[in-house]
């Protein structure tokens, strides 16, 4: 059973309306980042920086993980 179904989500969009990024806020605070490709990394807002190796996130895509941790 994925527990994702059941924590707080929000889709970032680009100017057309696609879905760009899926941000899902786990339990202990991060958050995972799931690309449009199907790659996932891992955010911690915290510390404000992707903790997944060889994976980087945007400057805004990071600053809407921080503000969904922080609501």
């Amino acid at each position: 059973m994925s527990l994702d179904r059941y924590l707080t989500t929000s889709d970032l969009l680009d100017c057309t309306g696609r879905v760009t990024h899926t941000l899902i806020l786990r339990p202990d605070g991060r958050v995972t980042v799931r690309f449009a490709s199907g790659a996932e990394a891992l955010v911690c807002p915290r510390e404000r920086r992707c903790i997944t190796r060889g994976m980087t996130v945007d400057d805004t895509v990071l600053h809407a993980a921080l503000g969904m941790a922080n609501t």
